[in-house]
């Protein structure tokens, strides 16, 4: 089922595409979700995509919320997606800075903003706090803990992947490239992005993922959302109160076991655990197993 969806993305079924070729996917959520564009307080619309199959009121299993990080794509967690929806109502919302959103020039793409759509969406869609589990990965995780520190929505729990207090850009070079003209960073932007990216994150799987959506960033959308690389989580991190699983592995280089343990300090009610490879959260065999993990978790919130 699909309501107002913006206009296709080509490049984003090519690197689809691209992507699948490789590493293939079922995509069996995202095919048969309900695609949604709703609109938040401030008159920008906000793509969600859902699987709400049973109310919380039939169902003593709560409903999963996922938050991705900046860069991946519905490839990037396609194979976890999956194996949610099966037994959980899964909502999957995209923050402003993704491709799925038709992102107005007067309207702000900050963390506190995108903290706050969290909260309408799941107002909007009825998504009791008692019953549900909010799932989040890279700097999609400042999103999360800003929500919950404000207590705009409280969820049973979170599970974290991948968490960092401040994400590892270069500070001065992305200041300065932010002030560069926009053709400029078209020409040479990308370049620069994949060779930061080359020797942080695991080969394979990840790599191919965070290649292909460097090649389609939008730099004007990405100029606009800036400010939230510099954005630092720590207060936000010490007033969460609901239990917290963190994830980390130590193939992935730019989601460091350090910051994952630094988050784990300084969220009261945490636990963290070591997985074997980035391949395991992200794609099949490997899933399957990590969902078993997941399952165990969210019944002891």
């Amino acid at each position: 089922m699909t309501k107002n969806l913006p206009k296709s993305n080509h490049k984003e079924k090519q690197m689809t595409a691209n992507i699948s070729e490789e590493f293939p996917q079922d995509l069996f959520f995202f095919k048969e979700s309900t695609k949604e564009q709703i609109l938040m307080s401030d008159s920008q619309k906000i793509h969600v995509f859902y699987s709400i199959k049973k109310t919380n009121l039939e169902i003593e299993r709560p409903s999963i919320v996922f938050i991705q990080g900046l860069g991946p794509g519905i490839y990037s967690w396609s194979d976890f997606w999956d194996q949610l929806y099966k037994d959980y109502n899964l909502i999957v919302i995209d923050s402003r800075e993704k491709p799925s959103i038709n992102l107005k020039s007067d309207k702000e793409c900050t963390v506190s903003r995108i903290a706050l759509d969290i909260a309408e969406v799941l107002h909007h869609l009825k998504i009791q706090k008692e019953k549900s589990v909010i799932i989040a990965s890279s700097f999609g995780i400042f999103y999360v803990a800003h929500c919950v520190a404000n207590s705009w929505f409280k969820p049973r729990g979170c599970i974290f992947i991948g968490p960092f207090v401040e994400s590892n850009y270069p500070k001065l070079k992305t200041r300065f490239a932010f002030m560069l003209p926009t053709f400029f960073l078209e020409k040479f932007g990308k370049l620069i992005a994949r060779r930061f990216l080359s020797g942080k994150i695991a080969e394979g799987f990840q790599k191919k993922v965070y290649y292909e959506r460097v090649s389609a960033i939008d730099v004007r959308r990405w100029k606009k959302c800036s400010k939230m690389r510099f954005w630092n989580a720590t207060e936000d991190f010490k007033k969460i109160e609901c239990p917290v699983m963190i994830y980390t592995t130590a193939d992935d280089k730019y989601h460091k076991q350090e910051g994952a343990a630094l988050v784990k300090k300084l969220i009261k009610n945490s636990k963290l655990e070591i997985i074997p490879n980035y391949n395991y959260m992200h794609i099949n065999p490997g899933v399957s197993e990590f969902m078993q993990k997941i399952e165990k978790v969210i019944s002891e919130f």
